[in-house]
């Protein structure tokens, strides 16, 4: 790495819960389900605004819900649409597919393509929060990194940032693919299909305990900067 030819971007796909009016009808008796982590990823969007430093060339954040589409789903997937919107029409889900997934989706893979014909890296980091318990089950870390083990730089980035975190953060759980594998599909799998040398996809996971933890969250995008400075001067 020479720090000049090293880039990153930063996405928050599930960052409100937001309804637009013309679907509130869909969503009269979801609120719990929109206050709740099916709604979004609490906490998330104030991560993904602190992050913020000379190496990031491009941000996009969404704020609406995932429950009327999930915009960190490929289309073939079935839980693309929840249960409040799958019945829909195909033409209503095509519409709303070009007002938010679409409007979404592409403007961040033509950043991500124009920097590849510039011949930059980029390092994509996928900000997130992660509920607590889950069907009874307790989630048995404070932060996750998710990545995908067979990419070497994507694992040595890794490994940067949670030895950054564990030096600002001594007392918290850092782990690796967990509490969700780093392979399965997602906005970082599309890309990951697509580039072999120029494109780290990194997912970070904050548990929601934290969601109102403002001092934490700079902590983290503090050692997320330390952790890209050493990857770009290595």
């Amino acid at each position: 790495m020479n720090g000049i030819d090293e880039v990153v971007v930063l996405s928050c796909e599930h960052g409100g819960n937001t309804i637009p009016a013309a679907y509130e009808k869909l969503f009269v008796n979801a609120g719990k389900s929109l206050s709740s982590h099916r709604g979004y990823d609490i906490g998330a969007l104030e991560l993904f605004h602190l992050i913020k430093n000379d190496y990031v060339v491009y941000k996009q954040c969404a704020t609406v819900s995932r429950l009327l589409v999930d915009l960190n789903r490929s289309l073939h997937r079935r839980t693309l649409f929840s249960e409040y919107t799958k019945g829909l029409s195909k033409g209503e889900r095509e519409t709303i597919l070009d007002n938010y997934y679409y409007a979404f989706r592409k403007p961040f893979e033509q950043q991500i393509a124009m920097l590849w014909q510039q011949n930059k890296t980029v390092l994509h980091l996928s900000v997130h929060s992660f509920t607590p318990v889950l069907n009874g089950e307790v989630r048995q870390t404070d932060f996750g990194i998710l990545y995908n083990p067979e990419r070497k730089q994507e694992k040595q980035f890794a490994q940067l940032w949670k030895t950054e975190l564990n030096r600002l953060l001594p007392d918290y759980r850092v782990r690796f693919n967990y509490p969700f594998r780093g392979k399965p599909d997602g906005h970082v799998r599309y890309f990951r299909d697509r580039a072999e040398e120029k494109y780290l996809g990194i997912e970070f996971e904050m548990n929601q305990k934290y969601a109102g933890d403002t001092k934490m969250k700079m902590l983290i995008a503090e050692a997320f900067y330390c952790a890209v400075a050493i990857w770009r001067n290595s």
